[in-house]
């Protein structure tokens, strides 16, 4: 059998990790590690089995191959012929995620062919390969995850499974600035993942308490905060709330929708007019807002409002909880067309797992995230695996509405918005949970069927069940 070479275009930035994630899965498959060459090095044919991959610009080899050009960002084209592979990406996002279909589209759909004889195959030490193409983008452009940064154990492996999943924003949220922010904003970079610092705009856990009039004249803080906490750490953008999540939709007397948007709107209007450029994601609780939307269509346009608490589950913390959804999928359209022909629509999506918040306590101050023995990390797992077993059996029933939903925000939005999944707590940098991989599925290909995606992405050897 000959030896596996990789033959890529580059070894730098994203293209680089896209490499690392190829040689991973190669090993797996392999017992050996893949040879690579750079495209100008390429070795002979006749003594290894090519996989080449890259763009057209930085890689010969896939300068002809069939088929019109791609021409959407991060989308990619997966050709397998007899004795060769290539993987194409439009951009540096393109063929990462190509290196991560390769495995999860083609390698994993021919493991198991020679069912008669429950005989498992190598798709890569046949004599001939099976023939495959495929050309694949995202049906979401904005796919990611939402957690608090206190409750990440481990940011690389959080951020290496995010990118295994082919999402590519994190909102991190916290009291304080991570000290190493820097670093974990570089680390996901290489992984093609936009960093989104979270911070309250006047929000607590009890948000009545909040003096509402305080927050209007002070509004400047959140700008002083942002410049002394946040701004050095090179993230992508800040997501804020504020007293927003309450079920009643006044704060003592005053209405909360049409106080939070002139909050908003005077403080959006300090950040822009020294950073035209920043993303501002309002994380805006629809309970305390519903009746009052009139409010919130005045929201500076430049403004993302990302809509949460929006009615059935995929919105609900709990995915069992569906009664309603036909109603929920009403209010979601409206919402999608609130301020006219809105191309800063998002979204957070809740039913998987979330914090303990009977045991919550704010943190003191500053810290690093995202640092813990694995020794730790392993007990931690099993105090969650209870949790995802619970939402492990209840998206295996009502997986279809999730779907409904992002099908939904897709037709409404033309797929040109976010969509964050709360991910919090569950030790997603250790083990990536089938609901959460699924989702993720869902947030690239919306159009499949669910029930071909729960067979798919069941099969994945770094899919968990609990």
């Amino acid at each position: 059998m000959k030896k596996i070479a990789i033959v890529y275009g580059s070894a730098e930035g994203i293209q680089k990790h896209a490499l690392e994630q190829l040689t991973e899965t190669l090993l797996d498959c392999m017992v050996e590690y893949p040879s690579c060459f750079a495209a100008a090095d390429a070795p002979s044919e006749e003594d290894f089995r090519c996989i080449y991959i890259g763009t057209r610009e930085n890689n010969a080899f896939l300068k002809d191959l069939p088929g019109e050009p791609l021409t959407e960002p991060e989308s990619y084209h997966i050709l397998v012929t007899d004795d060769k592979a290539f993987i194409e990406g439009f951009d540096d996002a393109g063929v990462l995620y190509g290196c991560v279909d390769f495995y999860c589209r083609y390698i994993v759909s021919h493991e198991y062919v020679n069912a008669s004889e429950n005989h498992f195959v190598n798709v890569l030490a046949l004599e001939k390969m099976p023939l495959f193409e495929l050309v694949s983008a995202p049906s979401i452009k904005h796919r990611g995850l939402w957690t608090w940064g206190h409750v990440i154990y481990d940011y690389k492996g959080y951020l290496d499974n995010m990118a295994k999943l082919k999402m590519n924003e994190v909102i991190i949220w916290n009291d304080f600035a991570p000290v190493n922010g820097a670093d974990i904003v570089a680390y996901a970079h290489e992984r093609n993942i936009k960093v989104i610092w979270g911070y309250s705009w006047f929000w607590d856990t009890n948000c009545a308490a909040i003096d509402v009039n305080a927050a209007l004249e002070n509004a400047a803080s959140v700008l002083e905060q942002y410049e002394r906490e946040y701004r050095h750490l090179g993230g992508d953008g800040i997501y804020f709330q504020s007293f927003t999540e309450l079920s009643s939709d006044n704060i003592g007397g005053i209405c909360i929708a049409e106080a939070v948007t002139m909050l908003v709107n005077k403080a959006a209007a300090m950040f822009f007019e020294k950073y035209p450029d920043l993303e501002l994601q309002f994380g805006l609780h629809a309970d305390s807002v519903r009746e009052k939307l009139n409010f919130i269509a005045g929201t500076d346009p430049r403004v993302r409002i990302v809509w949460e608490n929006c009615g059935a589950f995929p919105f609900s913390y709990l995915p069992d909880d569906v009664e309603g959804f036909d109603d929920t999928c009403r209010f979601v359209r409206d919402i999608c067309h609130l301020r006219g022909k809105d191309e800063r629509f998002g979204a957070v999506t809740k039913g998987l797992v979330k914090l303990d918040w009977a045991a919550f306590e704010h943190p003191k101050g500053p810290y690093c995230i995202g640092i813990s023995s694995k020794d730790m990390q392993k007990n931690r797992i099993e105090r969650k695996r209870k949790v995802w077993k619970y939402i492990q059996a209840y998206w295996m029933a009502y997986a279809e509405y999730a779907e409904k939903m992002v099908k939904l925000v897709r037709q409404e939005t033309g797929g040109n918005t976010h969509i964050t999944a709360l991910v919090e707590d569950g030790m997603f940098e250790r083990q990536i949970m089938f609901p959460a991989a699924l989702y993720a599925e869902m947030l690239w290909n919306c159009e499949r069927e669910t029930k071909e995606l729960l067979s798919e992405v069941a099969l994945r050897s770094y899919v968990e069940f609990a």
